[in-house]
This record gives structure tokens, sequence and C-alpha cells, in this order.
């Protein structure tokens, strides 16, 4: 009976113990996988994280971005602002300028004027070379002026265009044929403007224009070949050479 008994109570311990051991890991159980749980939602939540912290990094980087171009604007607008200014003077002075243009154009007119009949006089107390072609020139700038589809400003080119050929010609040998008053057909040679000469084409007769008398005046003989080695000059019949020339004296004021 005791052993019974004894076998019983450790049956019954044994019993006891399994149940609790059981028991016990069915707990732990319970706690791992609660653990497991919690490392998943850990997790899950880390994941979270990251992508907010990966966000916000971007976030922080446009936001960075934003503000260097912000800074670069800010640098533009300034600099924009102050050619504003600048242009804003500018049409200022345009407007000014533009208001003055219908005085300027009542005064062209008379100036343009003054120079064409200023040419004319110049012309007609110069030594007489080119006498038509240049009266022919004053003529075409006086039709200039009275033909109304010519602008202004072609009309004040012209005028200017006549100006530079006789600057020209004080600068040029140059040599022609043409008629002298009396109709006869002589050759005709000058050297700027400091001297004018013609010569008949039989070298009988040489001349020089005498600005102290506006009038020619014969030469001697001794200036005969000098007058027809320029005349072969002038024309580039020869080469340059030192020719002994007579040169009338300026007129004075």
């Amino acid at each position: 009976m005791k052993r019974i008994a004894v076998s019983t109570i450790a049956v019954a311990t044994i019993l006891l113990g399994a149940t609790a051991i059981n028991a016990q890991d069915a707990r732990l159980t319970s706690i791992v996988d609660e653990v497991n749980q919690a490392n998943q939602v850990a997790q899950a939540s880390q994941k979270t994280i990251d992508k907010v912290a990966d966000a916000t990094a971007k976030i922080f980087g446009d936001f960075k971005g934003v503000l260097k171009t912000n800074a670069g604007l800010r640098a533009y607008n300034a600099q924009q602002k102050r050619v504003i200014t600048k242009q804003e003077e500018e049409i200022v002075k345009i407007k000014k300028s533009i208001g003055q243009i219908d005085e300027i154009k009542r005064q062209i007119t008379p100036l343009m004027q003054d120079m064409i009949e200023d040419l004319r006089e110049f012309i007609g107390k110069d030594i007489p070379f080119l006498k038509e072609e240049r009266e022919a020139r004053i003529e075409s700038l006086i039709e200039v002026m009275d033909n109304p589809n010519v602008s202004d400003p072609e009309r004040f080119r012209v005028v200017l265009e006549a100006y530079k050929a006789e600057v020209q010609y004080g600068s040029k040998v140059h040599a022609y044929e043409d008629s002298l008053d009396d109709g006869r057909s002589v050759n005709f040679v000058r050297i700027g403007r400091i001297g004018f000469y013609y010569q008949t084409k039989d070298t009988t007769e040489t001349a020089v224009w005498d600005t102290s008398i506006g009038a020619w005046k014969q030469l001697d003989s001794e200036y005969t070949s000098s007058i027809k080695q320029l005349i072969k000059m002038a024309q580039r019949r020869t080469q340059s050479d030192i020719v002994t020339l007579p040169i009338a004296a300026p007129v004075g004021k």
C-alpha cells in the first residue's frame, strides 16, 4: 500500500511538474510570440522611420536648393533692377531727344541750303578746273533739296559727299582735256589747288592760272617741257620726277 501510495504521489508529482512545465512552456511561447510580434512591429516602425528620414533628408536637400535658388534670384533681381533703372533713365533721355526732333528738322534744311550756297560760292572763287562738272554737282544738290521723295538724312549725305569731293581735289594731281573760253582744245593739269596749268596740243602755248588776278598768265618757253612732263606724269604715261613749276602766290584775305 505504501508503495502504491508513494507511486501515486510520485506520479501525481510528475504530472503536476509536467503540468507546471507545460504551463511555463506555454507562457514562454506566448512571451516569445509577443517578442517576435514586437520585433516585427519594431522592424516595420524602423522601415517607416527610415522612409520618413529619407523623405526628410530629400525635403531638406530640396529646401537648401530652393534657398540657393532664391539667393541667386535675389541677386539677379537686384541686378535687373539696376538695369531697369538705367533703361528708364535712357527712356527719359530718348523722349527728350524725340521732342527735339521737330526743332532739329526745322533747322537742318536751312543749314543744308547754306552749305550748298557756300559750296557754290567757293567753287566760283576757286581755280576754274572741271568747272562744268563741279557746277553740275551744285545743280544736282539743289534738285535733291527740292525733291519731296528724298529724306533729310539722304539730302544731308549727298551734300557731305559733294564737300568730300571738293576736299579730295586738293590732294590730287590730275590732267584732262577740255576747251578754253575761246573754244580751243588744250591739256589742263592741276596739282591740288596750288597750281593749275594748260598747254596747247602743239606745246606752243603754256599758261598758269594766276589767282591774284583771276586769269590765265602766259609762261615763258622755259616751262614748256616741265608742264609737258607734268601732264605725262598725271596721266601715268611716265614715272614721277622732279619738275620746276611756277606757283602763284596765295591771295591774302
